[in-house]
């Protein structure tokens, strides 16, 4: 879960105004177990497609509901969507957190998987 912190960081110390305040690490702490407990994760793999890529939707979760994802990003999409170059969005509530890209390496079963529409 620590490489989750460097994606979350900016926005915990933005929402509880950190640099100002000068919150401790325990407030920090716990506004970032508050932030992923409200978090979501969206799941895309960059498609090629001619001289460009496309972002083809494959899911999106409650991260409390994926936990392999936060202990284990690469193992969690190897085993579930195989090799891929991934980008996954994280969102707490409507407000966009961070992005992060991912490569993992093996047969891509995600291109037999139907697309997941994502709005």
């Amino acid at each position: 879960m620590d490489w989750l912190w460097p994606i979350y960081e900016e926005h915990v110390l933005r929402v509880l105004n950190a640099r100002e305040t000068g919150a401790d690490q325990a407030v920090l702490q716990a506004a970032f177990i508050r932030a992923l407990q409200n978090s979501t994760a969206t799941l895309y793999v960059m498609e090629p497609v001619g001289a460009t890529i496309r972002f083809r939707g494959l899911g999106r979760w409650s991260l409390t509901d994926v936990s392999e994802l936060m202990s284990d990003p690469n193992g969690f999409l190897a085993r579930g969507w195989g090799g891929g170059k991934y980008k996954i969005n994280f969102h707490d509530g409507a407000t966009f957190v961070g992005t992060h890209n991912f490569r993992t390496w093996g047969d891509e079963l995600w291109r037999d998987m139907p697309e997941v529409e994502l709005d």
